[in-house]
């Protein structure tokens, strides 16, 4: 197979998901933008983005993790088509007993309370997520100065 048909076949699968996460494939803009505010370490263009769109190229192994992560497929499907489409989980046996899957272990007697927090923390844009964490801070730190 050809490169161009690679590159075709990887652009047609990230527009499709793309387009089922709700992302306008006609804003390489929006689409950087987001993509940036989620990964900052590896940060991409928006002319990057158009250019992934267009088939004209395919991204770095370091950026396509980030998309598929992002995307909740595997690396593997996203760029070749080949493999699970979808991301596995590390514990499927974790989702039974703490409910949905978040990434992070909670152990403690508040474990059944922060499994619910987390999981709307998930749910927040990357930019809220260091709003809530300041705000975390400063009520620890307001904590502990009541403690002294």
């Amino acid at each position: 197979m050809t490169n161009e048909k690679l590159r075709q076949q990887f652009s047609a699968r990230l527009k499709k998901e793309f387009i089922r996460i709700g992302l306008p494939i006609s804003s390489p803009t929006q689409i950087a933008n987001e993509f940036n505010e989620r990964y900052p370490a590896t940060k991409v263009a928006a002319q990057t983005v158009r250019k992934w769109l267009l088939a004209d190229a395919i991204p770095t192994q370091a950026k396509l993790v980030g998309l598929a992560d992002w995307l909740g497929v595997s690396p593997q499907w996203l760029r070749f088509g080949t493999g699970a489409r979808k991301a596995t989980k590390s514990s499927e046996a974790a989702d039974d007993e703490v409910g949905p899957h978040t990434g992070v272990i909670l152990v403690g007697q508040d474990q059944a309370a922060l499994v619910s927090v987390v999981e709307l923390l998930t749910r927040l844009s990357p930019s809220n997520v260091r709003l809530v964490e300041n705000i975390v801070r400063c009520v620890l730190d307001e904590q502990g100065n009541k403690r002294h």
